[in-house]
């Protein structure tokens, strides 16, 4: 009697849905594969989508387990604050890299349908360095699977 089923080895990958707005006319959208993984001490989530030379990074430090939640946006530096966020994006306007860190505004963490998956929300503005203008950022993460506890990310601040 044959087997069916799907053969073990890493879980398919959720998405990012992201979307940045640069006043007054330039709109960036992009949809990419997206996985998570645990930080090493367990107290947070590293998620991350990348496609091409555009991406969404997302931090959720937490000072328990817990990783589902509000969690408010925090300062790259601040290695004090208990629960908050880190956010960056990364998009390619031609040929030129750009990013962005996420400065005000509010990351959502949920349960994917039960299942060992996250669903994110990101929602805020940042200031773009070299335009030296605000820009708006929202990203969606859905289904995103939790690598297995074996596999950390090492999640400190380093300045």
């Amino acid at each position: 009697m044959g087997a069916c089923g799907r053969a073990a080895g890493p879980p398919e990958p959720g998405t990012v849905r992201a979307v940045l707005v640069r006043p007054p006319h330039d709109t960036v959208r992009f949809t990419a594969p997206a996985m998570a993984r645990r930080c090493g001490r367990g107290a947070g989530v590293l998620v991350e989508g990348i496609v091409g030379g555009n991406g969404v990074l997302l931090w959720a430090r937490s000072g328990d387990s817990s990783v589902i939640g509000d969690f408010p946006p925090i300062t790259r530096g601040d290695s004090t604050t208990p629960r908050g966020a880190m956010a960056s994006f990364r998009f390619m306007l031609g040929e030129d890299a750009r990013g962005v860190t996420f400065d005000s505004g509010s990351v959502m963490l949920t349960r994917s349908d039960g299942r060992q998956a996250l669903e994110a929300q990101v929602r805020g503005s940042g200031l773009e360095p070299v335009a030296g203008q605000r820009v708006r950022l929202e990203a969606t993460f859905a289904a995103v699977p939790l690598a297995p506890a074996s596999d950390t990310a090492s999640c400190t601040v380093r300045l």
